[in-house]
């Protein structure tokens, strides 16, 4: 079985040259069902999306996530949060891991945000990226950041801004360079009623590889939440359903790749306080 972790470090890698933009860390099934539009959320989850939709956060809030991506448990991501707020500031904490020993990646994200005038948020996250390698048993590290804004237009409109390693943060390995994924998104939140809303963004991987994501959340009693979305090219389809019973949130989710297949994911917060 020697053999596993080079086929599922070379699915790694054909995977994220055909897909470069996508980030393996992305969590949270809430922006999973939604095809990954997330630019102009603002949850506990904007810490792996947008981090200045953390600005809104005032209350203490806990979180994981899990995502078996392609139905290949090597292939899995799971996640967890620590978000607290500090006076008119946001600070929070969160760790993810992608795929399974021998080989596998590690990210620790601090952010901080907060609203910078009445109608702009502001997020900063300082990322360390540690990969681990079965080729030659040891592991290299290294470090990125993360930047987001959004803006208020008004309760029913928010605009979002956000970059993902804008300097291309890579390690060397015996295989070649290899470059954390590095993206700039764009794109708006519109609440078109009390009960249902619609995301969508732009991505762009600092190429010419222009991805479309679009979503759609419709609610009942601000406690179940029926969600849908898709994205191309490649050609993505999501859904998922989300439950809120008092401080508990609970989301699950579902992504269907055209070439790869399935990824269920599941997450939950807990907020403290009032």
């Amino acid at each position: 079985m020697k053999l596993l972790p080079l086929l599922i470090f070379a699915i790694f890698l054909l995977h994220g040259s055909e897909v470069r933009s996508q980030d393996l860390f992305s969590s949270g099934a809430r922006s999973h069902s939604l095809a990954g539009a997330s630019v102009g959320l603002s949850d506990c989850w904007s810490v792996f999306g947008n981090q200045a939709g953390l600005a809104q956060t005032d209350r203490t809030e806990i979180g994981g996530s899990f995502q078996n991506r392609f139905l290949i448990s090597e292939l899995s991501t799971s996640s967890g949060l620590l978000v607290f707020p500090v006076q008119s500031s946001v600070f929070a904490v969160s760790l993810s891991q992608f795929g399974k020993n021998p080989f596998h990646q590690e990210k620790l994200g601090l952010s901080y945000a907060r609203r910078i005038i009445p109608k702009l948020n502001f997020g900063l996250q300082f990322n360390y990226y540690r990969i681990f390698l079965s080729e030659d048993n040891h592991s290299e590290a290294s470090a990125g950041i993360e930047l987001g804004v959004q803006y208020l237009f008004s309760k029913q409109l928010v605009a979002g801004l956000h970059f993902l390693n804008p300097f291309q943060t890579g390690v060397q390995t015996a295989s070649g360079t290899y470059r954390y994924p590095s993206q700039i998104n764009f794109g708006a939140r519109v609440q078109l009623s009390d009960s249902f809303s619609i995301s969508t963004e732009l991505e762009n991987d600092w190429s010419q590889h222009v991805i479309v994501r679009t979503g759609m959340e419709y609610s009942i009693l601000d406690k179940f939440y029926l969600r849908g979305g898709f994205s191309g090219k490649p050609y993505q389809i999501a859904a998922g359903i989300g439950f809120h019973l008092k401080m508990l949130g609970v989301d699950l989710a579902s992504s269907y790749h055209q070439y790869l297949g399935d990824s269920p994911s599941v997450s939950f917060h807990y907020c403290f306080g009032k």
